[in-house]
């Protein structure tokens, strides 16, 4: 199977994740989600390589625990590394805590739910996977004076 996304995320930040894939999947999307999807008798390395590997993209839900945890930059590096200059928008992360990623992740722009309720959120969420402005379309604004 082929997901349209793969949700990396710390263990203290599974409902996130799993509001994520919720919103994802009633879009239309295929979203796998490793802390909601491994079974007990899975093997999480197995399955993990199997995550990044079949998934189109992969959302960072990015948060200090997640930045705290050296493991989890594997789960993104492959994205990264698969599209560095960001042109195919394999590794989008999602901020949902208030943090400042360094280095790689630092240099990508971000889905930047913090401080939005759950409406506002869950429409940002979607306009930034889809890559569209909000009100639609690609019209120019009028002219800054």
């Amino acid at each position: 199977m082929l997901w349209d996304f793969f949700v990396s995320c710390s263990e203290t930040d599974r409902s996130w994740a799993e509001w994520i894939a919720f919103h994802l999947e009633r879009a239309g999307h295929d979203v796998r989600v490793e802390v909601r999807d491994l079974a007990p008798g899975h093997n999480r390395v197995h399955r993990l390589d199997e995550a990044v590997r079949l998934s189109r993209r992969t959302v960072v839900v990015l948060s200090p625990a997640y930045l705290a945890d050296a493991e989890l930059a594997a789960e993104w590096h492959s994205a990264w590394d698969a599209d560095p200059a960001g042109v195919r928008r394999t590794l989008i992360p999602v901020r949902v805590a208030n943090c400042r990623p360094g280095g790689l992740l630092g240099d990508l722009r971000c889905i930047d739910l913090v401080g939005l309720d759950g409406a506002r959120a869950a429409a940002k969420l979607i306009t930034g996977i889809d890559g569209t402005r909000p009100g639609g379309g690609d019209r120019p604004g009028l002219f800054p004076r």
